[in-house]
């Protein structure tokens, strides 16, 4: 029956249709994401107790806002997932979007491999108001030609972590004698040390053994620091001229001149790379920021009795000692659909839209972001926060490559011949510019 034209509602009529409609009014939206179509996304990222654990959390906050979202969230440890990326983009199977590793962009960029990102959809009304939120030289490596093809997240300088409980058993005052130039490090270090017999029962200071990207973490200040870097503006390999070798001596000099240090001796593990430190095994070790919980996981007493604190690195000028810093950037596959790509603007948009949140789960790890942070009263109550900002303000970058890996494996397995075996430190210096050499060669004709 067509009431249209002849249908003359009755009072009752009009309440009972005025019921129906504000019954169905709730559904409405639900209908309308319903119709969505589904969108499934792979998303890979690096294995940290405290950032996989935050970045995982925010993306299963993104799909339950978002039921049509099905994120595939992938992670690795961090020393391979720089490899498994460039495998994933050489067979087709890299994932839609990713974290990526600073030192890795060049790479990435050189090969075409990201898509710009619209800064606009990350709340941005332009890109010079984007890059201004950010440090210049973290930006400098997120961005080419003028658009921007990173999001950059975490961003952090490495500390000496001191164990004050021991500095305080051997008589060191932590506030006064904190090393402050590599003669200083070696000789407190070696006052830190016992042994029993030939075996270490605590080394004094450790220096990282067990992976590529730690072997480069922890070098590359002391090059910068010894007036040495990795490349000349030709590009060649120059780790091995006179600063680089005075460089490489200071980094051995704690083992094979202060005998403070067991190279071949460490717990350390890609997801726990301060595991000597956190088990008192060593009284001083470079590191990340320290989260407390991860401290707490592995030494209860340390945590509780707060007896561990950062200081700045020392430096081939006393107090003027510098770190390696780097960061992480939320980037997106070049060959991801219009589609992906929009849902992951979205995506990157809503994990960094509180920064706060991030470091209540992730802290004392600290962001690339200028503002928005690091004045908020939850931050400054940290222990030693402005001393690990510090770390990040004045730190300098990782050399940005084109065959980063391969110079960080040359590096690692030079490290390891000096360290394990006592070999010359010229001969391989050259051995370690001769193979990054041939892979800049082989890159280039490639």
């Amino acid at each position: 029956m067509d009431k249209s034209s002849n249908w003359n509602p009755t009072r009752r009529d009009v309440v009972r249709g005025i019921g129906a409609a504000a019954a169905a009014a709730p559904l409405a939206p639900r209908a309308f994401a319903q119709t969505k179509k589904p969108v499934n996304l792979s998303f890979w990222t690096f294995d940290n107790p405290q950032q996989r654990p935050w970045v995982h959390k925010r993306v299963k906050m993104f799909m339950e806002q978002h039921p049509h979202v099905k994120v595939d969230f992938q992670w690795f440890p961090f020393g391979d997932l720089g490899k498994k990326l460039s495998v994933g983009f050489a067979t087709g199977t890299a994932p839609d979007g990713f974290v990526s590793q600073d030192w890795f962009m060049p790479v990435w960029l050189d090969k075409g491999l990201l898509a710009p990102l619209d800064v606009k959809k990350l709340g941005y009304p332009s890109y010079d108001t984007f890059v201004a939120d950010y440090a210049k030289a973290y930006v400098d490596g997120a961005t080419k030609d003028g658009k921007v093809y990173g999001y950059p997240m975490w961003f952090y300088g490495y500390c000496n972590y001191l164990n004050t409980k021991q500095f305080k058993e051997v008589g060191l005052d932590v506030d006064k004698d904190w090393p402050q130039s590599w003669e200083q490090l070696g000789e407190v270090a070696k006052r830190l040390t016992i042994k029993d017999g030939d075996k270490f029962t605590r080394q004094g200071f450790k220096f990282a053994m067990h992976a590529a990207q730690w072997t480069m973490i922890q070098f590359n200040p002391i090059l910068i620091g010894a007036g040495g870097k990795w490349f000349d503006e030709s590009g060649k390999c120059i780790v091995n001229n006179e600063a680089g070798i005075r460089a490489m001596t200071i980094r051995a000099s704690i083992a094979q001149k202060y005998g403070a240090e067991d190279p071949a001796d460490s717990i350390a593990t890609n997801p726990v790379p301060g595991m000597d430190f956190l088990k008192e095994r060593t009284s001083m070790f470079f590191c990340h920021p320290l989260p407390n919980d991860l401290v707490k996981a592995q030494n209860a007493a340390m945590a509780e009795q707060n007896y561990f604190r950062p200081v700045q690195y020392p430096g081939s000028v006393t107090g003027k000692g510098i770190s390696s810093t780097y960061g992480f950037n939320l980037v997106i596959n070049a060959k991801a659909s219009d589609e992906k790509q929009e849902t992951l603007h979205d995506l990157y948009k809503f994990m960094m839209a509180d920064l706060v949140d991030a470091w209540r789960d992730a802290a004392p790890f600290t962001f690339a972001k200028k503002t928005g942070w690091a004045d908020n009263a939850e931050v400054q109550k940290f222990p030693h926060v402005n001393e690990i900002i510090k770390a990040k303000d004045e730190g300098v970058f990782l050399p940005r490559s084109l065959v980063f890996n391969e110079l960080a494996d040359a590096m690692h397995r030079g490290v390891q011949k000096i360290m394990l075996t006592k070999a010359d430190i010229k001969t391989t210096l050259d051995e370690v510019a001769a193979e990054a050499d041939r892979a800049t060669a082989a890159y280039k004709k490639s």
